[in-house]
């Protein structure tokens, strides 16, 4: 009878403990490696299987090559995240980029060498992948 009790108490306790956590299925969050700041935008490298951004696409700062490399022009949002350091960040992306209007600012893009064709908008940004626990 204490071996059922302690065998049932085991199984209800992990799970407790496996609701927490965020299931690998229903994560969304991509890998995005922040390759470049330009003034107007932060240039991201999509560290995924799916072709999302610019297929290559070249820095011409440094002439390193990359593959599936996105622009992002909310600066201030990804401050807030990384306060200027070249991380890997988890986003989200939204579906419909056709739909995203960056702002329109001549000096910027003037500064900005050959940034990716590429622009997203994030709906979702995390310092942390999918295997994080929830508030819940």
């Amino acid at each position: 009878m204490k071996k059922r009790n302690l065998i049932a108490a085991f199984i209800g306790i992990s799970l407790v403990f496996s609701s927490c956590k965020k299931s690998n299925s229903d994560c969304n969050l991509i890998a995005a490696k922040i390759i470049r700041y330009d003034c107007d935008r932060v240039i991201f490298q999509i560290l995924s299987d799916e072709l999302i951004g610019d297929a290559t696409w070249q820095d011409v700062q440094i002439g390193q090559q990359y593959k599936n490399v996105v622009s992002y022009y909310n600066t201030c949002k990804i401050a807030e995240f990384v306060n200027g350091e070249k991380s890997t960040l988890y986003v989200r992306i939204k579906n419909d980029t056709q739909e995203y209007h960056d702002l329109d600012c001549i000096t910027c893009k003037a500064i900005s060498p050959a940034p990716p064709q590429t622009k997203v908008d994030f709906i979702e940004i995390s310092k942390t992948p999918c295997e994080t626990f929830s508030g819940n």
